[in-house]
């Protein structure tokens, strides 16, 4: 799926290349339109933390992003939204060979602000396993807008055959700070880093700061500014079972975004 929506905010007339060519790897499957949309996907190790058979919380989060920001985005067609807000509380962990059912829902459409609740429920029990709440706004650039309409099938690609943090070129610089660069397949449709690829970040920082991986039972990311330079730069203090990263758009030398996250086991 291509757009013509500028590859930077700024720069009219430059088509960008295919759209969230990186999360079409992750394996999220939906189509339709109106204010409830529902996908799936199969959990795979190349999406789950290093060693474990965990999908990571950043994986949660990214099907989150997209589903519930094809809601937001239909509902505003064809002027693009960006995403201010994404939280995403785990229950229980998916884990390898399970199926996730997703269903993302418009819980306030606005004049600019739509509010969505995405759910997760494990395929085959229909148990809730985690839930997430998210806010996209328009973007204020009247150049973003998909000439043709919003799309309503999902753009899909070949699965992902290498782990996340390969696929997405994360480095980590030191403990407690990590860098992923802006590259055009990991892009969203105004021409800056994808929100879940941002939260990715953020959780490899906190990550960093373990002696083991674990899934995170909540990460809440708070979108101050797109990240049109890049790298995103993430920095991530630990305080106990919880942490704050701020997430900066290294390249422009600015703040772009603000995380939290907790610890399984912690209040």
């Amino acid at each position: 799926m291509t757009s013509t929506v500028p590859a930077r905010p700024g720069d009219p007339g430059q088509e960008m290349p295919p759209l969230r060519r990186i999360v079409a790897e992750l394996g999220l499957r939906s189509e339709g339109e109106g204010t409830t949309r529902r996908g799936e996907a199969d959990v795979i190790p190349e999406l789950c933390l290093p060693g474990t058979s965990l999908l990571r919380t950043s994986v949660l989060a990214t099907w989150a992003d997209v589903l519930a920001g094809t809601v937001a985005g239909q509902a505003k067609r064809p002027r693009v939204t960006v995403t201010l807000e994404l939280e995403v509380q785990v229950r229980r962990a998916p884990r390898v060979g399970e199926r996730v059912e997703i269903v993302a829902t418009a819980i306030k459409i606005g004049r600019t602000v739509t509010v969505c609740e995405t759910r997760f429920l494990d395929g085959r029990t229909g148990e809730l396993t985690a839930l997430s709440h998210a806010s996209f706004v328009v973007s204020p650039n009247p150049l973003h807008v998909f000439p043709d309409g919003f799309p309503k099938v999902l753009p899909t690609g070949p699965r992902l055959t290498v782990p996340l943090a390969e696929r997405v070129g994360r480095t980590i610089t030191k403990p407690g700070e990590v860098e992923v660069p802006r590259r055009p397949d990991g892009l969203n449709a105004s021409g800056a880093i994808q929100g879940g690829i941002v939260a990715f970040a953020a959780e490899e920082a906190v990550l960093s700061l373990l002696a083991e991986p674990v899934a995170l039972s909540s990460l809440n990311v708070r979108y101050l500014r797109q990240i049109s330079t890049g790298p995103a730069r993430a920095t991530a203090r630990l305080h106990g079972a919880f942490a704050d990263v701020d997430i900066a758009d290294a390249g422009a030398d600015r703040l772009a975004t603000l995380a939290t996250a907790r610890l399984p086991g912690s209040l």
